[in-house]
């Protein structure tokens, strides 16, 4: 049986969603850690185990109403018999390691609708008699669910995007390739932001080193062993996110005009380069592949003993481009690329913003967000909290 059949099938997935240990086993369908009442009103643990209907590889409504169960006789919470249900007691293995011990026959009037359906109510009918002993006994434990797709990008299953019934909905941003260029402090935020996403391949490029100062506009908390070994960044962010998901590239070098054909076959490129020098053969390589991008900045400047300045987003795709240079929206020049940027005031705050905004006006690009005004230069001034929409195509 593939293991995907749960992540294909409604009413499997939903199953998982709602906090039940559901598996595939010897093709059959399992939930696990199902609370019961044994004679000795002890409130134990069993498996509860249907057959499975298929339509492809996908479920269908269920073809028979009868249950397995694998634990000692449950009983009611006085230790009683649930003669009810259990329609049969023999020791019997299914294969691969499975073995039952009772047969269960409870059905509704107009069957059950789905396997969610099915088994929810055997397992309502169990864990019901072991909550009247312990109130804390229930089958929706929420143990944390490995990844049952192969080709997931993630170790474990995103329940965040399909409990808020989003999931459709992310697979809008499961682009090939995805490139962060430069994991400063809003690069590596990007990549936070990003690897929460279903991109299948996340490239890192960037040649310097996770120094002491990096760890403290960054996410998460590197260990003073861990900078003590001076990381390239690259490698020091891919390893902090191998945990969560798959299919993260690091590329230790800067891009330059001898190498920039390595963004070759990206989909959309986040630039977090501060050297506006630096920047202009990586903007003239991806506007000649026609690949979209968006760049970061911000000027950050010490005045009266406060911090005051401009944190900038600027798009570029092949609806506008001309505004990158027509209005200097990026400076491309040692001398004029950012120059209050060039003093390297970077609070994480104001990293993590850069960073939040560019994530978001990807996610409108590809149809994640609604976006309205398709403005492709945002800017957001400290002093007065304006965030400013510019460039519209």
């Amino acid at each position: 049986m593939s293991p995907p059949l749960i992540s294909r099938s409604p009413d499997l997935a939903r199953l998982k969603e709602d906090g039940y240990e559901v598996e595939i086993r010897a093709n059959h369908l399992v939930l696990r850690n199902v609370p019961y009442v044994n004679a000795k009103r002890e409130v134990k643990r069993g498996l509860l185990v249907s057959t499975l209907n298929l339509a492809g590889q996908v479920t269908a409504k269920p073809d028979t109403h009868v249950a397995l169960f694998a634990g000692e006789h449950p009983c009611d919470r006085h230790g009683r018999p649930l003669i009810k249900i259990v329609n049969g007691s023999s020791r019997q293995s299914l294969g691969d390691g499975l073995v039952v011990d009772h047969s269960f026959s409870s059905k509704p009037a107009s069957g059950y609708q789905d396997y969610h359906h099915k088994m929810t109510t055997y397992a309502d009918i169990l864990s019901s008699h072991a909550a009247a002993i312990d109130p804390t006994a229930t089958a929706k434990t929420f143990r944390v669910i490995e990844a049952d797709d192969p080709d997931s990008v993630f170790e474990y299953l995103d329940t965040a995007s399909s409990r808020a019934g989003i999931y459709a909905l992310s697979q809008k941003l499961a682009l090939p390739r995805v490139a962060i260029i430069g994991l400063g402090g809003t690069g590596s935020y990007v990549l936070d932001l990003v690897a929460k996403t279903p991109v299948h391949e996340i490239h890192l490029f960037d040649g310097d080193h996770y120094l002491q100062h990096n760890a403290f506009r960054s996410p998460g908390a590197a260990t003073l062993a861990e900078l003590k070994t001076t990381p390239k960044k690259v490698h020091y962010f891919r390893d902090r996110y191998a945990p969560m998901r798959r299919n993260i590239v690091a590329h230790d070098f800067h891009i330059d005009a001898a190498n920039a054909d390595c963004l070759n076959g990206m989909t959309f490129v986040f630039l977090c380069v501060d050297r506006g020098d630096a920047k202009r053969p990586i903007i003239e390589k991806l506007e000649a592949l026609g690949v979209p991008f968006v760049d970061v900045g911000m000027g950050i400047d010490l005045v009266n003993d406060k911090l005051q300045g401009i944190v900038r987003t600027t798009t570029s795709t092949d609806r506008m481009r001309v505004h990158v240079r027509d209005k200097k929206r990026i400076g491309l020049s040692a001398a004029a690329a950012e120059n209050l940027y060039a003093k390297n005031i970077q609070i994480a705050d104001l990293n993590a913003l850069n960073a939040a905004l560019a994530v978001i006006k990807w996610k409108k690009l590809f149809g994640f967000y609604l976006d309205l005004d398709d403005e492709h230069h945002c800017t957001y001034t400290l002093d007065g909290n304006m965030l400013l929409n510019e460039d519209k195509s």
